[in-house]
């Protein structure tokens, strides 16, 4: 059912087992989900296992052992009935929750403190850009695209985040020398992403699930850059195709697609309206609600 390491890691995970006794088990990664399987297939645990997918389409990883889960928790409506139609699994299984959430997403937002602590300019609109982490992946492509976007500060700012990555924020900061426009900020880190999210307009990320979830909550629209091959292009590819996201790819002019976005309010809206169609910002609740409803 799995490979030899999945094998390895459900016989050191079986000793969790035999001392805590859980009912249930909630996963959050494929490897989990196909360790716990592994372990039911043989009959060496009895419990019931639920899977949150964080992705926006399926993928076989999350699929391995599919026969011994008894929930599945997915981020939108296409992909439970991807995973009824052509995985068979039961319909009664499947629950379009979306993404689990952070509950500081659903805390009150002090929009005035967040602009007097970041000394942002309330007559201006809001680009936030993350700068794609600890590894920095496509680290040209990314500094490309901030320059662009620089070119439009004088209708926009921008909060820049380069996560742990020193080169990306060595970066950054040689932008901000060149252009010396105290309307892009660069930050390292932040614990207000949600805060930020509340009073942008425009965010600029890689489409991890997380993250991604986290825009639409915010009714963000979302300018992918930099997706990993795999499972990140193909939520790219969802995203866009919902109308809440541009994707640029390899060949794309970059200065084109950022003109064209920040030079139409019109599409910025309807990016926004699209977002709020599929966004599932009770998320966490309600699969803790279902998972409740079920064992309880």
């Amino acid at each position: 059912m799995s490979n030899k390491l999945n094998v390895n890691m459900a016989k050191k995970l079986h000793k969790l087992f035999k001392e805590y006794l859980p009912d249930l088990v909630i996963s959050t990664h494929p490897f989990g989900t196909q360790m716990v399987s592994y372990l039911k297939e043989r009959k060496i645990i009895n419990c019931e296992l639920a899977t949150i997918m964080t992705d926006f389409t399926p993928h076989e990883q999350w699929l391995v052992g599919k026969e011994y889960g008894d929930y599945f928790f997915v981020s939108n409506d296409k992909m439970k009935q991807d995973l009824i139609n052509t995985y068979h699994i039961p319909a009664d299984k499947v629950f379009a929750t979306g993404i689990p959430l952070a509950n500081t997403f659903s805390y009150p937002f002090y929009d005035d403190e967040t602009y007097k602590n970041y000394r942002l300019n309330k007559n201006k609109k809001i680009i936030l850009f993350f700068g794609g982490g600890e590894f920095g992946l496509g680290q040209k492509r990314t500094v490309e695209v901030l320059q662009s976007l620089a070119k439009h500060l004088d209708k926009y700012q921008i909060v820049a985040i380069s996560g742990k990555n020193k080169k990306m924020n060595d970066e950054f900061l040689k932008l901000y020398d060149k252009i010396q426009n105290e309307d892009l900020h660069i930050l390292k880190y932040t614990n207000d992403v949600p805060d930020l999210m509340h009073i942008s307009s425009l965010v600029v990320t890689k489409p991890g699930g997380l993250t991604s979830s986290e825009s639409l909550a915010s009714n963000l629209p979302m300018l992918i850059t930099n997706p990993i091959p795999g499972q990140e292009e193909e939520n790219a590819r969802f995203l866009e195709d919902s109308g809440a996201a541009i994707w640029i790819k390899k060949d794309d002019n970059i200065d084109e697609i950022i003109n064209n976005i920040l030079n139409d309010e019109n599409k910025l809206e309807e990016m926004k309206q699209k977002s709020k169609l599929i966004a599932k910002p009770n998320s966490t609740m309600d699969i803790c609600q279902t998972i409740l409803g079920k064992i309880c």
